[in-house]
């Protein structure tokens, strides 16, 4: 077949045409497929006030291995609704809620939200105040945007701090479409923290010095069950933080009464069944922490947020030094027989988790596993050096100091939760409260001496 010169010079033009279209919608299409770095997106969505931060600056951790096949796959699996932007969280206590607590202040502080804040705290928290419909006139801390003493427009994004769940009256202050989630804990673990953490074993005979004699916190757990009914009763008798009794709520079936049944119906099975019915139609998600990350992925999915939404480093977790001790398997029955009401609602809520895994799509373990590399990134990149806070006679936290020079994101990831609180806080005072505490907000620091390097990131304890 013959072509004029003229012919062969347009197919040739046409076949560099296609060719180059070919090449960018390849590069748009495998762009779309990968994440972007997450500083990118915060200066694309959010505003700082510099005024109380101070310049951004940015240091991203590493994504490239976000570009790898298995990350494309789990890419491809996305929510299909408005993402969420109001959640109240129902801080469980000694589950591993702090950490969980620390995702929720860094989302809601970097989008300018309202949290519910008890402002008679210094953290904020709330704990067993009973709520009542003029909470946020006579307690909270008014929204961001809203004159003070205008009650009527007192309405909330963020709830992270202790409170004891209250479904009726949070609804009345917190803002539409909010979505209420918590955290459980195998109450075999829980109960042991708690124990170590609210130092039970006051309530044990003999005098603090040769308690400190008993040779570990296992010993004195078994101890606890020689006469459980009497310690606990006991336990009505001490302080703690100044309030008289407060121990014993947190030794029996703890993490139920957090969700808003009271004690006196702990006994009543109907009662008991009835309640955890309710919790199953009100509570949007429950992350369990024994599957912490595996939680936060279905909630991000469910949430329409993002894996960098979900990022954190662990608060508050104990350190090796202070569980030096095993718990036996008969002992750990113990603790859950002694906290049956928390255990049912724990597996029933844990089997709840896996029917959702399931159902999340073939991409979840992909996912997870891109999830992790990323948590252990952010991990090396954004810390430098931790340091202890001893807690009593036996509980000491470790926590991790933000690495210099990383840029605002590690900093908020890295930092204590009483950092992000106190910024939470102080961006939410009234003008005239909040003005001195402007150079304070914008230098908050770890004055905390740094123990050795940490080079592998811990789990939640």
């Amino acid at each position: 077949m013959y072509f004029s010169v003229g012919t062969s010079k347009r197919l040739l033009v046409a076949v560099i045409v296609l060719l180059i279209a070919s090449i960018l919608y390849t590069t748009l299409t495998y762009r779309s497929l990968i994440p972007r770095p997450f500083a990118e997106e915060f200066r694309e969505n959010f505003r700082y006030n510099a005024n109380i931060l101070g310049p951004l600056k940015y240091k991203t951790v590493n994504l490239t291995l976000t570009q790898n096949k298995s990350s494309k796959r789990a890419r491809l699996i996305s929510c299909s609704s408005t993402q969420v932007k109001r959640v109240a969280f129902i801080k469980t206590h000694k589950t591993g809620s702090t950490t969980i607590g620390h995702i929720m202040n860094r989302f809601g502080y970097q989008r300018n939200l309202s949290f519910v804040l008890n402002r008679k705290s210094s953290n904020g928290h709330l704990v067993y105040t009973t709520l009542k419909g003029d909470s946020p006139k006579k307690i909270f801390l008014k929204p961001l945007n809203v004159t003070e003493g205008d009650y009527s427009n007192y309405k909330y994004d963020m709830i992270t701090v202790h409170v004891q769940y209250n479904r009726k009256i949070m609804d009345t202050f917190m803002k539409p479409d909010t979505r209420y989630i918590t955290i459980l804990r195998d109450p075999s673990a829980q109960f042991e923290s708690a124990f170590v953490h609210f130092q039970f074993d006051d309530v044990l005979p003999g005098n603090k010095t040769s308690r400190k004699n008993i040779e570990t916190v296992a010993t004195k757990i078994q101890e606890w069950f020689l006469a459980p009914k009497i310690y606990l009763e006991k336990l009505k008798e001490l302080k703690r933080e100044g309030v008289k009794g407060l121990r014993y709520f947190y030794a029996q079936n703890n993490q139920i009464f957090d969700l808003g049944l009271h004690v006196e119906h702990h006994e009543n099975k109907t009662a008991v069944e009835n309640y955890i019915d309710k919790l199953e139609k009100e509570l949007d998600m429950v992350i369990i922490s024994e599957y912490i990350e595996e939680s936060l992925l279905v909630l991000k999915k469910q949430f329409c947020w993002s894996l960098e939404d979900i990022l954190f480093i662990s608060k508050n977790q104990r350190s090796e030094k202070a569980k030096n001790y095993t718990v036996s398997l008969a002992l750990k029955q113990k603790m859950r027989q002694w906290n049956a009401i928390d255990y049912k609602l724990y597996q029933i809520f844990n089997e709840t988790l896996w029917k959702k895994i399931n159902s999340y799509g073939p991409g979840f373990y992909d996912e997870l596993k891109l999830y992790r590399k990323l948590l252990n990134e952010t991990f090396l990149n954004c810390t430098h050096g931790s340091y202890y806070k001893s807690l009593g006679r036996l509980f000491q936290n470790i926590n991790y100091k933000p690495a210099n020079n990383t840029g605002w994101v590690c900093q908020l990831l890295a930092e204590s939760k009483s950092n992000l609180m106190k910024r939470v806080r102080i961006r939410q005072m009234p003008p005239k409260k909040n003005a001195s505490s402007l150079e304070e907000a914008a230098h908050l620091v770890n004055e905390t001496k740094a123990a050795p390097l940490a080079t592998k990131r811990k789990s939640v304890t």
